[in-house]
């Protein structure tokens, strides 16, 4: 054979069939035209073996989607969370099932969160909320009403309680099954207040403050449904005796609500931008209804605590809520929003007089002084034009007649007012003014039949003591122009304490209330063991003749407060029942 060089270049082998021999001395292996041996090969006359495998290469790994990634990590964060729940408990299995691939949100929001933590979990879901957020609070399935109990609970709602809490609007077309998907934990919210197991309430107010901490705190969710859900809550949260004071807690939550979600503030265009990463074209959504009762809601609600317990601030009212007052008074969707819009214009008296009363504090020389009477004066003017323009009205509703009163009540009579031993002559014209505005707030108090005073919210509870107290102090106020006997032959304490007390007594019997196994009793059975306890003292105080020697009672002594060891409850908790029973300063 010959073994010269192939005159005719050869063609380099492809890529992993070099032969054995050139692989090993890691030389270009070239295939010869003619066939046979490779070049190195048929030169060096070696037999020319050809590679048995080709090179190996890495496998390459599957991808895994970043959505599915979320999930492994959430389904590893909820398992901790259970575990640190419940102690002793065992790792539970990842979750990896998918229901829905089509929005990503829901992908992982809904399907791997809440097939570990079930709580309501609803058919369909809203546009504007998730209807799956709510998680497990602890408390068995059985604790939540069954579908007729339900409806029962939003048409007691409807009829007893709703027109209280005139920002929440539900149409009569809704019923509980749809209100529960499209608004689920203001479902929950309703069912709770509604509810007329007292041991419901509050096993179902345990779940809502968990629900409340981890969608809040936790994962920092912001919605509408949550807002009016708080704001619905703290309407009764005297329902719930066993908790500790949680009001001014749920008002400042509600008010963050409102900041988060901008409700204070016109829609910004800009902000539609900013926030589109894609720089795509995302029309500005337009606020809606329920958005504006809901920040006019979250309004009404923080002034009434501000000015009853004097401990946190109210919501600062804006331009922009100016203009969702005025659309509500214009449109008038549904009833309450007239009742809404009165009562958000008394509720603003309350504020500026509020702002002028801290102004005054801050700068206490006569110049200034004088001038924040004048503020004052401009203020009770204009009240006094919004009494003229709903007396006039045809029909009026007793919620803002309360609240019509109990303002002007407490903007004549002060405790500083009721203190002094000398009235001068425009004093005493307005001490019988105030006088007829207490009068005329327990005649619309006493023409609701005591059926009704299930839907009495906590603001409502709040005037009432105050108006018992009021009524209390004129009696035994000392002054020369004053006649206490004969306002005590018009408006008798002793027999508005026992006319509440009877009503009070009856609410239970006459709604139907259950109380079985809950011996600390019903809200209003409570309610009128305080005002009894109130009785005796009083009683004492006025045949020992305590009256002469000061112009009323000392709000220091601990007798006039009910004791509440007594009552074997935390129904008020001293700086609340203090903080009611004294007239505000600004007032």
């Amino acid at each position: 054979m010959d073994r010269r060089a192939s005159s005719t270049p050869g063609t380099p082998a492809p890529y992993g069939h070099a032969c054995v021999n050139c692989a090993q001395s890691k030389c270009k292996c070239i295939l010869r035209r003619e066939g046979g041996p490779c070049e190195r090969c048929f030169r060096s006359n070696k037999h020319c073996r050809p590679a048995e495998t080709v090179r190996r290469r890495n496998r390459r790994k599957a991808t895994v989607s970043k959505t599915a990634r979320l999930e492994e990590k959430l389904d590893d964060l909820v398992s901790l969370i259970r575990a640190g729940a419940q102690p002793g408990a065992v790792m539970l299995p990842q979750v990896t099932a998918i229901e829905d691939d089509s929005t990503p949100y829901r992908t992982l929001h809904s399907n791997a969160y809440m097939k570990s933590l079930p709580l309501l979990k609803p058919a369909i879901s809203n546009s504007t909320v998730s209807s799956d957020y709510l998680p497990r609070s602890g408390f068995p399935d059985t604790e939540e009403p069954s579908q007729a109990e339900a409806e029962e609970c939003l048409l007691h709602f409807r009829k007893y309680m709703s027109k209280y809490v005139p920002f929440i609007y539900i149409p009569l077309t809704t019923n509980a099954q749809q209100l529960r998907q499209e608004r689920p934990f203001l479902w929950l919210c309703i069912m709770t207040v509604a509810s007329k197991s007292t041991s419901q309430q509050q096993i179902l107010g345990s779940k809502i403050r968990s629900i409340i901490a981890q969608e809040m705190v936790v994962q920092s969710e912001r919605n509408v449904d949550l807002l009016l859900g708080i704001l619905t809550f703290a309407s009764w949260v005297h329902y719930q005796f066993r908790a500790k004071p949680l009001l001014s807690v749920l008002i400042q939550l509600a008010t963050s609500l409102v900041f988060d979600l901008g409700l204070n503030k016109p829609v910004s265009k800009e902000t539609q931008v900013i926030l589109c990463v894609n720089k795509c074209s995302v029309p500005s959504t337009p606020r809606t209804m329920e958005e504006r009762r809901a920040v006019l809601g979250c309004f009404l609600a923080a002034s009434i605590i501000s000015s009853s317990l004097q401990k946190i601030d109210g919501l600062r009212w804006t331009a922009h809520m100016d203009e969702c007052l005025q659309i509500l008074r214009e449109r008038k969707e549904c009833p309450n929003d007239e009742i809404l819009v009165e009562l958000v214009q008394l509720q603003q008296i309350v504020e500026k007089l509020s702002m002028g009363a801290l102004s005054d504090r801050a700068e206490e020389s006569a110049d200034y002084g004088h001038q924040t009477s004048l503020y004052r004066d401009d203020l009770f003017s204009k009240l006094q034009g919004i009494k003229a323009t709903l007396l006039a009205k045809s029909e009026n509703n007793e919620i803002v007649l309360l609240h019509l009163y109990g303002i002007e009540m407490e903007m004549i009579l002060s405790s500083a007012f009721l203190n002094n031993n000398h009235l001068t002559a425009l004093q005493r014209e307005s001490l019988n003014t105030g006088f007829k505005s207490l009068n005329s707030w327990f005649d619309v108090f006493f023409a609701i039949p005591a059926t009704a005073y299930i839907g009495l919210t906590f603001s409502i509870f709040s005037q009432l003591t105050r108006c018992v107290i009021t009524s209390y102090r004129l009696t035994t106020l000392d002054d020369p122009s004053w006649d206490k006997n004969d306002a005590r032959n018009t408006l008798d304490p002793f027999l508005i304490l026992d006319r509440i007390i009877s009503n009070l007594e009856q609410v239970a019997v006459l709604a139907g209330l259950d109380s079985s196994g809950n011996p600390e009793g019903d809200i209003f059975s409570r309610s009128a063991q305080m005002f009894v306890s109130l009785r005796p003292t009083w009683e004492a105080k006025l045949q020992q003749g305590d009256s002469v020697h000061s112009t009323i009672p000392s709000l220091q002594s601990d007798s006039e407060i009910p004791r509440l060891e007594d009552l074997g409850v935390e129904f008020f908790d001293n700086d609340w029942l203090m903080d009611l029973l004294i007239v505000p300063p600004q007032c």
